[in-house]
C-alpha cells in the first residue's frame, strides 16, 4: 500500500468519525438511491436505522405514509436533486409514530453519491407558525382600526408606516420614510411629539395621549397621537384622525350653550311671570278686601250683618283676559263652578244681545290697553254652561301695579 492510499484511508476514517459524532443527521445515498450510511444523529432524530430505510423509496413510504402528501414531498425532492431548491422541509413520521418537521439539504459527492444533511426543525417551524399567526392577527388589528401606525427611531425617524383600511388619507405617506416625524408637523405639534418621544425612550413607558391640529389642503384636521415603546429603543406612534369627533364635540358645545341660554331666558320669563302673578294676586286680594269692607260698612249702616249673596258678579283676569278668580255671583249667573272658570278666557263667556256692542273690543282697548274705566256696557249676555243666556250690563276697572302698568282687570256684571 502506497503512502497516498494510507493518507486517503486515514482521511476517510477521520471523515466518518466526524460524521458519526456530528449533531446533525447525515445520510449517504448512492447513485441508485440506496442508503449506504446513516449516522447516530439521524437515528436519534428519526428513530430509523439503516436497515429500516435501505432505499429512498422505502424512506418515502415510511416517513410519509399519506400518499397525497408523499407525492408532494417527492416533487420537492426532485427539485432538490435538480438544485432548483436549497432545502426540503417536510413533516416526517418517525419510528415511534410521532410527527416531526425535518429539514433535508443535499451535497453531491464523488461517485455519483449524495450526502444528505438532516436537521430537526420542529421547534423552529412551530415558532415560525406562531410568528405568522401573531403577524396575521396584528395585521388584522391594524386594518380594522382607523389609525396610522408609524415605527420610529428614538430620534423620530420614520422606519415604517402602516395605515388601517378605515383610516383617512395618511398624515405621513410612505414616500416620506426616512424623515423625522417632527419635521412633518406644525411647530407646536412637533414639539409635543418630540417631548413624548424623549419621555418614552427615557422611561420605557407609554406617553399620555396628545392632540394636535394640521392644515391639509386649506382644511384644519385634528389628530390624536399615542407614543408607546418597542424593542431596541424603537417606538410606535399611533395617530388617529379625530376631526369628526372634534367637530361633534364643538357642535355639542354650541348646542349646550344655546340650551343654557334658552333655559336662562325661560327662567327669566318665568320669574317675570311669577312676579307679575304675585302682584296680580296681591291686587286681587286688595280689591276683594275693599269689596268686603264696603259690604261690611253697608251692613253696619243698615243695622244687619246677615250674609247675603252679592248682587254683582265679579271676574278678575290677567292682562290677556284669562280668568284668575270669579265670585259666587258669577257662578250662579253662568252655572259654572269657580274651578271651571279659572283659566278660561273671559271673552268666551260674553256675547252681544243683538245691539252690536262689542265688549271685548271696548274692554281690551279702554281698560287693558289704556288703563281706563268702562261703566255700564249695555246689551251684553253671559253664556251659561247649559247654552242659555243671562242678559247683563258690564263694567270694567283696570288693575295697575306700582309702576303704573296694567296687569289685569276686574269685570263687574249686573243682571238686567
Amino acid at each position: 500500500m502506497t503512502g497516498n492510499d494510507n493518507t486517503r484511508e486515514i482521511e476517510g476514517v477521520a471523515y466518518l468519525s466526524i460524521l458519526h459524532e456530528a449533531p446533525d443527521g447525515f445520510v449517504l445515498v448512492d447513485g441508485e438511491e440506496r442508503c449506504r450510511y446513516i449516522n447516530r444523529a439521524f437515528t436519534r432524530i428519526t428513530g430509523y436505522l439503516v436497515e429500516d430505510v435501505p432505499t429512498a423509496a422505502v424512506w418515502f413510504e415510511r416517513a410519509h405514509p399519506n400518499p397525497v402528501y408523499r407525492r408532494k414531498v417527492q416533487e420537492m425532492w426532485q427539485e432538490l436533486l435538480r438544485c432548483d431548491r436549497g432545502a426540503v422541509v417536510a413533516g416526517v413520521v418517525c419510528r415511534d409514530g410521532k410527527v416531526r418537521d425535518i429539514e433535508v439539504r443535499r451535497t453531491a459527492v464523488e461517485g455519483g453519491c449524495s450526502l444528505l444533511t438532516v436537521r430537526d426543525v420542529t421547534e423552529e417551524v412551530l415558532l415560525e407558525e406562531q410568528l405568522r399567526q401573531a403577524t396575521s392577527e396584528l395585521t388584522a388589528v391594524i386594518e380594522a382600526f382607523p389609525d396610522l401606525f408609524l415605527r420610529l427611531n428614538a430620534d423620530g425617524t420614520i422606519i415604517d408606516s402602516r395605515a388601517g383600511r378605515l383610516a383617512e388619507v395618511p398624515l405621513v405617506p410612505r414616500t416620506l420614510l426616512g424623515r423625522r416625524v417632527q419635521d412633518l408637523l406644525p411647530p407646536d405639534a412637533a414639539r409635543m411629539v418630540g417631548d413624548a418621544l424623549k419621555q418614552v425612550v427615557r422611561t420605557d413607558a407609554p406617553a399620555a395621549p396628545l392632540e394636535f391640529a394640521h392644515i391639509e389642503d386649506g382644511e384644519v384636521r385634528h389628530y390624536e397621537a399615542r407614543i408607546v415603546p418597542l424593542h431596541e429603543t424603537h417606538v410606535m406612534a399611533v395617530i388617529r384622525d379625530i376631526t369628526e369627533r372634534k367637530e361633534a364635540e364643538q357642535e355639542l358645545h354650541r348646542h349646550r350653550e344655546h340650551l343654557e341660554d334658552l333655559v336662562a331666558e325661560r327662567t327669566a320669563e318665568l320669574e317675570r311671570a311669577n312676579q307679575q302673578l304675585q302682584r296680580l294676586l296681591y291686587y286681587i286680594e286688595m280689591t276683594e278686601r275693599r269689596a268686603a269692607e264696603e259690604w261690611l260698612d253697608l251692613s253696619v249702616e243698615q243695622g244687619t250683618l246677615e250674609a247675603v249673596e252679592p248682587e254683582e258678579g265679579r271676574i278678575t283676569t290677567d292682562a290677556a283676559g284669562t280668568v284668575i278668580i270669579a265670585n259666587r255671583a258669577v257662578e250662579h249667573m253662568t252655572g259654572y263652578a269657580g274651578g271651571d272658570l279659572t283659566g278660561r278666557s273671559v271673552w268666551t263667556l260674553l256675547s252681544t244681545a243683538g245691539t252690536g256692542n262689542d265688549a271685548r273690543e271696548v274692554l281690551s282697548s279702554e281698560v287693558l290697553e289704556r288703563g281706563g274705566t268702562v261703566k255700564h256696557i249695555e246689551g251684553m249676555v253671559l253664556m251659561r254652561n247649559d247654552g242659555s243666556q243671562q242678559p247683563v250690563c258690564i263694567s270694567g276697572d283696570p288693575i295697575v301695579d306700582a309702576a303704573g302698568a296694567v296687569i289685569g282687570m276686574v269685570c263687574t256684571f249686573r243682571k238686567i
